[in-house]
């Protein structure tokens, strides 16, 4: 009984589960997603989809970029739970769950997304907030732009992850962890 409540673990602070966890890393069913190329294109859409967040209040019907507003949010939640398996909730996971080389991986990823975050949020407090202030974007837009903003926060050590892990191999009899990240 006492593993039953220990495979249902939440790790609240992580958003995971230790049964999820551990079910994603010993998965060895083939997905595309499995390989360098096509996560780093599901990177690049989520990126499209997050800049277009930004682009969205430009739109001068209120009504239709309200409603695109709401899509796109959509699509990068999905997207961020898309990029979380693909890279086998290992962005996610307590220490606990990792090895030496998944812990190291995940915190260089940290690492790049926080500087990446630092550099896009100093961005958005002289570029936007004042366009706000300006009338070049309107006052309605501010939820949307913030929103965008914390969806960012929220996937970015994803995406990077996506983006550095090398492909996995195919064949389950070789080994799974690779020996380096790519940069």
């Amino acid at each position: 009984m006492s593993q039953d409540k220990s495979k249902k673990r939440i790790f609240w602070l992580e958003g995971v589960t230790r049964g999820e966890v551990e079910k994603s890393l010993s998965d060895r069913t083939p997905s595309r997603f499995r390989q360098q190329r096509p996560r780093r294109m599901l990177v690049l859409v989520a990126s499209v989809v997050l800049a277009a967040n930004w682009l969205v209040p430009l739109i001068a019907q209120h009504k239709f970029s309200t409603y695109l507003s709401f899509a796109l949010l959509l699509a990068i939640i999905g997207l961020y739970l898309k990029l979380r398996s693909a890279v086998r909730h290992v962005s996610d996971a307590p220490d606990e769950l990792l090895d030496e080389w998944q812990i190291g991986a995940r915190n260089t990823a940290y690492l790049w997304a926080y500087r990446w975050l630092a550099m896009v949020v100093v961005l958005h407090l002289i570029i936007v907030i004042p366009a706000i202030g300006e009338g070049f974007y309107p006052e309605s837009a501010r939820n949307t732009l913030h929103i965008g903003l914390v969806m960012l926060a929220a996937i970015l050590p994803a995406m990077v992850l996506a983006w550095r892990l090398p492909s996995e191999p195919s064949d389950p009899s070789e080994p799974s962890e690779p020996s380096e990240v790519s940069e």
